[in-house]
């Protein structure tokens, strides 16, 4: 072998050396950036959850709230799932469309102002009791109740039960 070849393969093996340094860089920095990736924040959980929750008690699918938002159904998924932040302009949007105070999204501790009216938080806990399934499902029945003396029978038959349960251990 000539002279100038053995220079040549010696240049091109450093420079495949210096590749193969570069990549393995390249590769631990990908690694570090997505062991370090952060998951859904647990104020946005519930901000989503509660989200979700109201959409749901006011029979409004994902495509409705996200045609009055203007993003997608998957946008609304996203959101409801903690998986992407909402924003402040879009948070208030939701709450003009679901007929609650923008407040509603978030905990009484995640607020910025504490002298926040108490009639949010009962709606937040009357919101979230109603979004279980069972609760729920006699909710819709019950707004099929068009009979005022029917429905205050109902409120006091259950008015009852609840008392009752109270009484057990």
């Amino acid at each position: 072998m000539s002279e100038s070849l053995l220079v040549r393969v010696a240049q091109i093996a450093a420079i495949v050396v210096c590749i193969y340094r570069v990549s393995s860089i390249l590769w631990w920095l990908v690694g570090m950036v997505t062991a370090h990736k952060k998951g859904p924040n647990e104020a946005d959980v519930r901000a989503g959850s509660r989200l979700k929750n109201a959409r749901r008690l006011r029979r409004m699918t994902q495509a409705e709230l996200g045609d009055l938002l203007g993003v997608t159904f998957q946008q609304i998924q996203k959101y409801e799932n903690g998986k992407n932040r909402i924003s402040a302009s879009r948070i208030v949007a939701a709450a003009n469309a679901l007929g609650v105070p923008p407040d509603f999204f978030f905990d009484e501790t995640e607020k910025a102002t504490p002298d926040i009216a108490d009639t949010s938080a009962e709606m937040r806990k009357l919101v979230d009791l109603i979004a279980a399934g069972d609760a729920l499902e006699m909710n819709r029945h019950f707004s099929n109740i068009k009979s005022p003396a029917l429905r205050k029978a109902v409120v006091s038959f259950v008015t009852a039960i609840a008392t009752a349960a109270d009484d057990q251990p």
